[in-house]
């Protein structure tokens, strides 16, 4: 579960990079997508059972996602 915490976060990495560079609908397309599977998967499992470096690391991933959100959002508009 760590190495597929440590993807999910490389995933946030590339988005905040495509944040940085020319829009390409595609490459986006194609993050989100990968990343909204992964957060349904996590959501499936019991969170009971997360050890505290899987806790952190989906504590890292819920402030990267809301990082981003803050910077990405408003350009949306």
């Amino acid at each position: 579960m760590i190495e597929k915490l440590k993807n999910t976060y490389a995933i946030l990495n590339d988005l905040e990079d495509q944040n940085s560079k020319k829009f390409v609908s595609s490459v986006f397309k194609d993050l989100n997508k990968t990343l909204d599977l992964d957060l349904k998967e996590y959501i499936s499992v019991n969170n009971s059972n997360f050890s505290n470096e899987e806790k952190k690391l989906i504590s890292n991933i819920i402030f990267k996602i809301e990082d981003l959100e803050n910077k990405i959002l408003p350009k949306a508009n």
